[in-house]
């Protein structure tokens, strides 16, 4: 590295400084590096100083100090003569707690394998918290019947996945949804009396009549949570447990209507979720919550109700009104609680970067200025989980710098994250996703929460001329042009890919498959304005047919098979499923 030569460190430091000179680099891990703790630091803060002679670091805890040897090791890459340029640097995170959830129940679980992968990727990226979202992918003793063709999560990959954490200073949170979305137990005839509608609700949002999703807010349905908990939470170390409770589309339409006019939906709602909480204080855990319910109302927030508690507030599109939100609940909670954006990547191939990456950053924001505890990235499977893992790489890589150093997010250098994560043609990949992330924007008309090449690609064919309203030629023909340089690109970079097997090679291939569907969504919104009936039934012959192989090629790559029949239902398109 010459006198001229700048470091690429990620999450960029708050305080970097080149001192001049330069330290001369023996073989690895025969450097002379003195550590020590310093609890004058401020909390996860460390400082390393590297001069002609020696290298120090100070840290304030384990997890800082794992942060410099890893800080040290994107150093070192990058000195390749063992001339390393001497710097001290000073820092720590705006917000204590940076977690991602990953969504396990919508079909798709991923191999064990593949969470340790993950692991190693939230380390590198200093997240310290991980959640992987249940709704009945768990295999619970006395109830093989909900998840018996789910692929579940066992106890004992629980406890390995735990302790895999533990060692990477990453904290495992259970996460069981425990009133709302819980369509796939309810399904079940067994289970029809904990329902708030056993024979299912008009859904007033998407107009259609839907299965019972909700439990009943009553005695029996909490005690049938807390043996589930009784269960489930030995697994993990964690104190904390989400245990969900977001949009119970239900309550108030069945048996909780004549209370729910009498009390108020919100009251009947507490009330309820204080039964889980006495559950969960009972299995020596600390609640976490999603906040919506809570703050659909106006004015304050109930203390007493929030006390031991953690609300998460979450809102997954730009502008939503993080700042308002953050400030009701902090005036009852103080920092007790989390904001939670999304990746975007649901309902979508991974085309709504645009829009996750100003939700990340207005949530970020919020969360700094209301001294949030944690920032919680979330990222969901609706609708047959059909987004591809590497859709959420560079939403996580933005919210890590976000939730780490909100004052340096301009110009975030994805190379240097991926090279981080071990991409070697890191710099490629990144302008890839980063260009692929951006396909929704060749288009004016946008749906709320999903992307319209998505829906180009799935919707029936008596749906297809509503969505094609409002959708010009010239922006299809723009979108195809884009999606097939992307194509070539890509196959440029296929060609020196690493080892099969590698996280990066996974990610081509995936990214391969989404482009090709992609494609065809493309040529059939074409084909469709062109009035071309023989090319839009090939399309869909090919959606249904070799799309439909390669996309469970992928789907097999990282996870297990439960769910990927449901998936692949999707493909067929030109008929009702």
């Amino acid at each position: 590295m010459d006198e001229n030569a700048t470091l690429k460190i990620f999450p960029t430091p708050k305080k970097i400084e080149m001192s001049g000179g330069f330290f001369l680099c023996k073989e690895k891990g025969k450097n002379p590096i003195t550590f020590c703790e310093d609890t004058s630091l401020p909390e996860q803060g460390f400082r390393l100083e590297i001069s002609p002679k020696k290298i120090t670091a100070s840290y304030k805890n384990l997890c800082a100090k794992a942060w410099i040897e890893n800080l040290l090791e994107q150093i070192f890459c990058q000195c390749p003569g063992g001339k390393i340029p001497c710097v001290r640097i000073e820092d720590s995170p705006d917000v204590p707690v940076r977690g991602f959830m990953l969504d396990v129940s919508r079909g798709r679980v991923p191999k064990m394998a593949e969470l340790f992968s993950l692991v190693d990727w939230l380390e590198k990226l200093r997240y310290n918290q991980l959640q992987l979202y249940v709704e009945h992918t768990f295999a619970f003793e006395n109830h093989k019947e909900v998840w018996h063709d789910a692929s579940p999560l066992t106890a004992q990959e629980i406890r390995e996945l735990d302790l895999y954490c533990k060692n990477k200073y990453i904290e495992l949170v259970p996460n069981l949804n425990s009133f709302g979305h819980v369509e796939r137990w309810l399904k079940h005839e067994k289970y029809k009396h904990l329902a708030e509608c056993p024979d299912g609700f008009f859904h007033a949002i998407f107009k259609i009549q839907r299965a019972a999703g909700t439990f009943v807010a009553e005695t029996e349905s909490a005690n049938f949570m807390g043996e589930l908990y009784r269960e489930y939470l030995p697994n993990f170390s964690a104190q904390l447990f989400n245990v969900g409770g977001d949009e119970p589309w239900e309550l108030g339409q069945g048996r909780s209507r004549e209370l729910c006019e009498k009390r108020g939906k919100r009251t009947v709602y507490l009330e309820h979720m204080a039964r889980l909480k006495n559950h969960v204080e009972a299995c020596g855990k600390k609640m976490m919550f999603w906040a919506d319910v809570l703050l659909e109302e106006n004015g304050g927030v109930p203390a007493d109700f929030l006390e031991n508690t953690v609300p998460v507030i979450w809102g997954y599109d730009a502008g939503h009104p993080f700042p308002a939100q953050c400030s009701r609940v902090a005036s009852t909670v103080g920092e007790n609680f989390y904001v939670a954006p999304g990746t975007s990547a649901w309902m979508s191939f991974g085309t709504r970067q645009t829009n996750a990456f100003a939700n990340i950053r207005e949530a970020c924001a919020a969360a700094k200025k209301n001294d949030a505890r944690g920032v919680l990235l979330t990222t969901w499977g609706d609708f047959g989980y059909h987004n591809p893992f590497c859709a959420n790489f560079l939403p996580m890589i933005f919210c890590a710098e976000n939730a780490w150093n909100a004052e340096h997010i301009r110009g975030i250098d994805f190379a240097c994250a991926l090279t981080l994560l071990g991409f070697s043609d890191s710099k490629k990949i990144a302008g890839t996703l980063e260009a692929f992330g951006k396909l929704d924007d060749f288009f004016e008309k946008k749906i709320l929460n999903r992307s319209l090449v998505r829906e180009l690609f799935f919707v029936k064919k008596n749906a297809f001329p509503q969505l094609m309203q409002g959708v010009s030629a010239g922006e299809i023909a723009s979108a195809k042009k884009e999606t097939e340089r992307l194509v070539f690109e890509l196959s440029e970079i296929s060609k020196n890919a690493v080892r099969e097997s590698s996280q990066e090679s996974k990610c081509i291939i995936e990214l391969s498959v989404v482009l090709e569907m992609t494609l065809a969504a493309l040529r059939r919104a074409e084909a469709f304005l062109n009035n071309d009936a023989g090319t839009l039934l090939a399309v869909e012959k090919e959606i249904a047919g070799t799309l439909a192989e390669k996309f469970a090629t992928t789907w097999r790559a990282r996870n297990r098979d439960g769910g990927l029949v449901e998936s692949l239902k999707y493909f067929q398109i030109s008929e009702d499923f």
